[in-house]
């Protein structure tokens, strides 16, 4: 028995047999949304709608193999009511009724009539089940050109019964949540675009989460001696307890981001995100760099360096953490927490990890994101092993998802 990846992939190649369109990135956000919406016939027949037809030509033809393809075991196909003039064919050529031959329908000399054609006897509409205006519009699709492609592209807008919306946004959420899944190691530009229109919604719930953990409370811990000195003016009843009051936290941010060709994806969303989130941290620099240092900055949606790296060069995260040390080591103290994003690959140059010791001194935290997997650490020219000794966290972050979660336990 097939497995239902099987089937939808057999079901794709019959659409793009009867001329849809159809990419395999198109294919990939079909399966995923299945996956997401289940294989109760309607939800699924919505996904794959959703994310298979672009085109709304292309809908009777969808219609009919889905209803032919994902038909129940031995339940039988009605084709007794079907008429000539039907748009649910799926060629143009199979617009003609049965038994008529390709040449007596292209023939414009000798064409067959059609039962739409022929007169009706008197008190036949009376009789007839179906309203005038569909019998007019009917008519009109069995006339001897209703074989031409312009015949199905005439289709009627849907009604608003239907409700075409939610499969469509079940699609665009099927495919949101598939990109926050994808490791950044797989990703190519076009999973980069589908990131950052993911990056939004992950922004606004990433802000709420940070915000619920930063937020200050409206007291702190119990003032027993307080508490006590309350009680004695009521007999010695704790009925009046009192807190000390809380001062909220006040957190500096300091980014530090390799951009080279490894990692320059997950370092770029990084930076997006927590740009999102500037409000629930005092203060927040951040800076990049391949073999340099770098500020970094957002215009118009494009990360924006100062000056200009050259994304090409082999990295030196030894001379990175130098100019750090020497250049802006103002900006670490007791309540600076260090982020690093980076896979700690140094073209086995000198690694430094003796400043980054200096510097976890100085800092309230020092937490490093590496967005490769466990199994590629300390593997050719990675230093990863060195650094982590000296920090405070070492955080895997190979998605959308785990860098989020990653970046909720920096605060």
């Amino acid at each position: 028995m097939s497995t239902l990846g099987e089937q939808l992939l057999h079901f794709v190649e019959r659409l793009r047999a009867a001329g849809v369109r159809i990419s395999v990135a198109e294919t990939l956000d079909a399966m995923n949304a299945v996956a997401l919406a289940g294989i109760e016939m309607a939800r699924m027949r919505e996904a794959l709608s959703a994310t298979l037809i672009k085109d709304e030509a292309d809908h009777p033809v969808f219609d009919e193999l889905f209803t032919a393809f994902f038909r129940p075991p031995g339940e039988k196909r009605d084709i007794s009511r079907k008429r000539p003039g039907d748009r649910t064919s799926i060629s143009p050529a199979s617009a003609r009724s049965p038994g008529e031959s390709p040449e007596t329908s292209q023939s414009p000399e000798t064409p067959e009539p059609h039962r739409s054609d022929k007169p009706r006897k008197p008190g036949e509409e009376r009789k007839s089940k179906t309203p005038a205006k569909e019998r007019s519009a009917e008519d009109e699709r069995t006339t001897p050109h209703s074989g031409e492609a312009t015949g199905l592209r005439k289709e009627e807008p849907r009604a608003a019964g239907e409700e075409p919306t939610p499969g469509i946004e079940a699609g665009r959420i099927a495919r949101l949540h598939a990109i926050e899944r994808t490791p950044f190691a797989r990703y190519s530009d076009l999973e980069y675009e589908q990131a950052r229109e993911a990056l939004g919604p992950l922004a606004r719930r990433y802000r709420v989460r940070l915000g619920r953990r930063l937020r200050a409370a409206k007291a702190g811990r119990v003032d027993f001696r307080r508490t006590i000195r309350a009680s004695i003016q009521r007999g010695g009843a704790f009925s009046d307890l009192r807190f000390r009051a809380r001062r909220p936290r006040r957190v500096d941010l300091v980014v530090l981001a390799d951009v080279s060709g490894s990692v320059r994806y997950s370092s770029t969303l990084m930076l997006e995100l927590i740009a999102g989130a500037l409000a629930h941290f005092r203060r927040v620099r951040s800076f990049v760099y391949v073999d340099r240092l770098a500020e970094a900055d957002f215009e118009d949606g494009h990360l924006v360096t100062t000056p200009a790296l050259d994304l090409y060069a082999r990295s030196d995260f030894g001379r990175v953490l130098g100019e750090l040390w020497e250049r802006r080591g103002e900006l670490l103290n007791r309540a600076t927490v260090l982020v690093i994003m980076g896979d700690g690959r140094n073209n086995r140059r000198p690694a430094r990890a003796d400043l980054l010791r200096e510097m976890a001194r100085l800092c309230r935290a020092v937490v490093w994101l590496i967005p490769e997997e466990p199994e590629r650490w300390g593997t050719g020219d990675s230093a990863i092993f060195q650094y982590a000794r000296e920090i405070s966290a070492l955080l895997r972050s190979g998605n959308l998802r785990e860098m989020e979660k990653a970046l909720l336990e920096v605060a």
